[in-house]
């Protein structure tokens, strides 16, 4: 009789579907999203984005020789830029958490992916940035080098002039170069008044640079932009809490935040959390901050400002 009644419930459950699984995975429920994508590919082994969603899971649980099995078999079955640049993502996750030897094998791979996602899609700005940042990190034995990026940094300025200041910048922040990439991401708002990236990208910086009355302003001419920003809306609270300022209202941002839905195209769930402890700090709540970093870590125990502030 009980096995009767587990048959029908199995019957009468309706099957979850792909859509399902991606809400599990922006709600930061990584490890039930894994074990539906796995189901989902079990069931269809040929849909690619059942298995390019089960690799994007299986590195945020840090299980990188399945997300690596998993992105090389969505490319398998759908060569395309996206499933080329997470195939290299995956490859990076897996390097370095690898010994050197391996690593560098791994890190010729990153490089192929890349660039193979680049030559089918050379507009796609993500795929850029990633190459650029390949470029700016790896030896010149692995196919990295300055010169390399210089180049990489002109052809997305010639494509996209407004991710062009954004490039150059990262270039001038790699070299230490404040000054200059600070210059390149302000003449981004002079140029392009009207996007709200431009803004976003300038409050990053100067919060980074701990020039938090800047970082604040342009946060909110951003968020003016593009009221449901949630990188601009995090980056408000972020300098609110270090300007001591607003704390009610930050502390609200952020738990929205994090009780809500994120994407890849959002902040981390451990990002938010880091400063939803700061916040908490900044209100004196030293057990409430002491939680949401222990959360922030539970998402990536490599956070070093997380693990810092424990």
């Amino acid at each position: 009789m009980k096995m009767l009644t587990l048959l029908l419930l199995m019957l009468l459950t309706p099957a979850a579907s792909l859509d399902d699984a991606i809400r599990l995975y922006e709600k930061g429920d990584f490890r039930q999203a894994a074990s539906t994508f796995s189901q989902l590919k079990n069931s269809s082994p040929d849909d690619y984005k059942a298995h390019l969603w089960l690799g994007k899971a299986y590195l945020k649980i840090r299980n990188w020789d399945g997300a690596v099995r998993e992105m090389e078999k969505a490319v398998q079955l759908k060569p395309s830029a996206l499933t080329n640049l997470w195939l290299g993502r995956a490859y990076g996750a897996k390097a370095s958490h690898s010994i050197f030897f391996t690593a560098a094998g791994l890190a010729r791979r990153v490089l192929k992916s890349f660039e193979t996602a680049k030559s089918i899609s050379p507009d796609d700005m993500d795929v850029r940035f990633d190459l650029l940042e390949y470029y700016l990190e790896a030896p010149g034995m692995l196919g990295g080098g300055k010169d390399k990026a210089n180049a990489e940094a002109q052809d997305i300025a010639r494509q996209n002039p407004l991710k062009g200041y954004l490039a150059r910048s990262t270039i001038f922040n790699k070299d230490k170069k404040w000054d200059l990439a600070q210059k390149e991401l302000s003449q981004a708002t002079v140029d392009f008044p009207k996007d709200a990236a431009s803004f976003k990208d300038l409050a990053a910086f100067l919060l980074d640079r701990q020039d938090f009355n800047g970082a604040l302003q342009n946060a909110k001419k951003a968020l003016a932009l593009d009221a449901e920003s949630k990188g601009s809306r995090l980056l408000v609270a972020a300098a609110s809490i270090r300007l001591r300022t607003n704390l009610d209202e930050s502390l609200n941002t952020l738990n929205t935040l994090v009780t809500g839905l994120l994407t890849d195209a959002d902040p981390s769930f451990e990002e938010v959390y880091y400063w939803l402890g700061e916040c908490y700090l900044a209100q004196g709540d030293k057990a409430k901050a002491r939680e949401a970093f222990k959360s922030a870590l539970a998402f990536n125990p490599e956070y070093d400002k997380a693990k810092a502030r424990l």
